[in-house]
């Protein structure tokens, strides 16, 4: 399974191919809710793919906590659902407002919640979060340094957060935020090594009933301030070590939710049980291959941050291969150098494509003509080296089991030594893979970013000066003064027509650049069964994204929908 990343980036979301022998298998209960009788409801989850599960729930540490950290432990103060125009949704904070001067913010919190510990919940543990976010860059996940001049709580119920300069964009990119239990974490001596084995969240799943290297149940929050709509008592998280695995695993109809890709789903997942599985697949995030633009290798840096190299680089992209043969067709091609998702063409700028998006063709004789003129030449080996006469050598990384994605890089790499350059691929385990990304020590990667109510989000968590290397999706550490002014001024128009304005402008500069190389727009990775619960998104009632990945803050209203089964 590949992720939206990003899920944050990163994460962002993508799946598996089988092979063709895989293919030919083709805590407590609210009174309220549910008789005390009935059967314990237990909703079984796969979002990340491990080889071993290690029990780890710190919400700030992005390469090794578990993906179920988010939401289902540490609730958002407000959620923003992108598929109903941005809609808030508040859940811990009952309302927020900016001031006259757009200056700063006051959020108003949900009174009465307590942690799952029974302590009380307050205005004082928003400010602690964040202060510790704001003391601490290798915890700011949310990227608070950039935007917030000071936080204060003038009552349990108030917080107060001053900004740097107008931003209109600001409580969205709150939503990332996971506060944390003031009592719990001020006497954590180091916040991002700590694991948090035994979390204390307000989030509606924060009970670990059960942890094992191979499986783990995390089950209701005794203190859920939203009891009332939760119907699911525990989540159990097989581990599945790629999409192998999970292919062989769907004839035994165990799973509920499901985010994998699953080649040939109608015949190796739906025809199991016709009655019960289905799957929504709509267009989604931008994947792209990402180079390490401050690579620890000079001669790699060097050449990465060539616009030729980028540009001959991504003319050796076979995409419609990708889409096809990798992604059984599931994917769409994304042959624009904005590298502007579908699901915006609202927002895309005609400016920025024609021309400009020339470099996105697959042309091995042109990509070898950019090489041979920018002075890459190519020795008796028929491999490339720099002007300087330097061998160019380098792994593109893409998560074990992703079987999808590194079908993905394989053709990428047979792409590029078609033309000179000599590439390969690596197969990392997810969780080295995430932290190769964050640490800088990865060469190429194919990743994923995650959007939100706009196509803003999206482009200022991967390419902007704030977030470089902060998140998986900002792998590439690409900086840009003029798109950092243009993100400064999006932040600060007041109205669509002025953003949308600024964000044409935004696409020109990056379609220009070229800073990663867009290969195709993955679906949203999203099977279930029906059989065990109802309430499922459906794309007739496309009302949310229906992902269960981490970098989706809407699947807490889906786990808040279902139902057990009659």
């Amino acid at each position: 399974m590949p992720s939206n990343t990003m899920m944050n980036a990163s994460l962002t979301r993508r799946g598996l191919m089988g092979t063709a022998a895989l293919l030919a298998l083709a805590a407590a209960m609210p009174a309220l809710t549910r008789p005390a009788q009935a059967a314990e409801a237990v909703l079984s989850m796969h979002i990340e793919e491990q080889t071993s599960w290690v029990r780890n729930f710190n919400p700030f540490d992005l390469g090794g906590r578990r993906q179920s950290t988010m939401d289902f432990i540490y609730e958002p103060l407000v959620i923003f659902n992108p598929d109903d125009g941005g809609k808030p949704i508040y859940r811990l904070a009952t309302a927020f407002k900016f001031s006259d001067d757009l200056k700063s913010i006051t959020y108003t919190l949900r009174p009465d919640v307590k942690w799952s510990d029974g302590k009380p919940f307050s205005s004082a543990d928003v400010k602690f979060t964040m202060d510790l976010m704001l003391k601490n860059p290798a915890l700011d996940t949310a990227g608070l340094a950039d935007m917030v001049a000071s936080v204060e709580a003038p009552s349990p119920t108030e917080v107060v957060i001053a900004l740097k300069d107008v931003n209109s964009e600001f409580p969205e990119a709150l939503s990332d935020l996971a506060v944390v239990p003031e009592h719990i974490w001020k006497d954590v001596s180091d916040p991002l090594a700590f694991k948090n084995e035994t979390p204390v969240g307000t989030g509606p799943m924060t009970e670990i009933r059960r942890f094992t290297p191979q499986v783990y149940e995390q089950c209701r929050n005794p203190n859920y301030w939203d009891a009332a709509n939760l119907h699911v008592d525990c989540l159990k998280l097989p581990q599945i070590s790629g999409n192998d695995q999970m292919l062989a695993q769907l004839p035994e109809g165990n799973m509920d939710w499901i985010g994998s890709f699953i080649p040939e789903i109608d015949k190796t997942f739906v025809s199991l049980d016709p009655e019960h599985n289905g799957y929504w697949q709509p267009p989604a995030e931008t994947v792209a291959f990402q180079m390490n633009l401050k690579s620890q290798n000079p001669v790699l840096a060097a050449a990465f941050n060539d616009l030729q190299f980028r540009r001959a680089f991504s003319m050796a992209m076979d995409r419609t291969a990708m889409v096809q043969v990798a992604g059984f067709g599931y994917p769409v091609e994304n042959l624009h150098a904005s590298g502007l998702p579908p699901r915006f063409d609202a927002w895309r700028n005609p400016e920025a494509e024609g021309d400009r998006d020339r470099w996105m063709t697959y042309d091995v004789e042109k990509a070898n003509t950019l090489l041979d003129e920018a002075g890459y030449k190519k020795g008796a080996d028929g491999m490339r080296t720099t002007p300087k006469g330097e061998p160019i050598a380098f792994t593109i990384i893409v998560p074990n089991g992703w079987t999808d994605w590194i079908d993905d890089a394989q053709i990428a790499a047979e792409g590029l030594r078609a033309v000179g350059i000599n590439a390969s691929v690596g197969t990392p385990e997810y969780e080295q893979w995430q932290k190769q990304l964050l640490d800088g020590s990865f060469e190429v990667a194919l990743n994923s970013r995650a959007d939100g109510s706009t196509p803003f989000r999206g482009y200022y968590q991967s390419m902007s000066t704030a977030f470089a290397g902060k998140i998986t999706s900002a792998a590439s550490r690409y900086t840009n003064p003029k798109l950092d002014e243009l993100f400064n001024a999006y932040r600060k128009a007041t109205t669509e027509d002025e953003r949308k304005k600024l964000f044409g402008q935004v696409q020109v500069v990056v379609a220009d650049d070229l800073p990663m190389i867009p290969a195709f727009n993955g679906p949203t990775w999203y099977q279930y069964s029906s059989k065990r619960f109802t309430g499922w998104v459906t794309d007739k009632d496309p009302v949310m994204n229906p992902e269960n990945h981490d970098n989706n803050r809407m699947r807490l209203m889906h786990l808040l929908r279902l139902m057990p089964a009659a």
